[in-house]
């Protein structure tokens, strides 16, 4: 399964401008409460669209997250990928298919630890920051107003990587995030959105219980 939103600690050399002080202050506060927070449910969708050679190809996934830190996790895929990992404390279970799965140690290594943050990951290399609005974002739990961050990255392999993150300032989480990579001949786009979040719900017993269904078989790893 592939990672979503990403975020992280940025540092810049010559960031004098106010709306640079702020846009690094809420990143700041975005990975400080996100490292803080050891129980969550949420549903992000992720549209994605590349186009590279003639070719142009869109996704788009729904993602629903239960966790429970440190080795209790859910994470449900829907749409173009339907994934499934479940990690009960003790075991993993994942499947790619729906026909098959493979059992694993649940481990603090593998994808059973899913903190917040680990959500939000990004390189401290920005070459830019900046706030540059406000927005609002619907979520199931209502209408949230967030500020609009750009950041932007030009890493050695040539290509320009441009963040625009939408803030909940109350919440300091990031409820949309859109990273635009480009190149001479390729541009990738993923937008990433929340339409729904939950800091320390009250899971169901069966929330980290992994059932196969009926035609389903355990496989064995190669």
């Amino acid at each position: 399964m592939r990672p979503i939103l990403v975020i992280g600690v940025l540092v810049l050399g010559s960031a004098s401008a106010q709306s640079v002080r702020d846009g690094v202050g809420l990143l700041r506060k975005v990975e400080a409460r996100a490292k803080k927070a050891s129980n969550f449910r949420a549903e992000v969708v992720e549209k994605s669209q590349s186009a590279a050679l003639g070719t142009d190809v869109s996704e788009e996934v729904h993602i629903a997250f239960s966790s429970q830190v440190p080795l209790k996790m859910r994470r449900e895929n829907s749409g173009d990928d339907r994934t499934l990992l479940v990690c009960d404390g003790t075991e993993s279970f994942y499947s790619g298919d729906g026909l098959s799965y493979y059992r694993n140690p649940a481990t603090l290594h593998s994808d059973c630890s899913l903190p917040l943050v680990s959500l939000f990951r990004l390189s401290d290399d920005a070459v830019s920051v900046s706030v540059i609005s406000k927005d609002h974002v619907v979520l199931a739990q209502g209408d949230r107003a967030c500020t609009v961050v750009r950041a932007e990255w030009r890493p050695p392999t040539g290509a320009t990587v441009v963040r625009t993150m939408c803030i909940d300032p109350e919440w300091d989480l990031i409820l949309r995030d859109v990273t635009v990579t480009e190149t001479a001949k390729m541009r990738i786009s993923v937008t990433s959105t929340f339409l729904s979040y939950e800091s320390n719900p009250k899971f169901s017993s069966n929330t980290f219980h992994f059932v196969p269904s009926a035609n389903m078989r355990e496989a064995k790893a190669p």
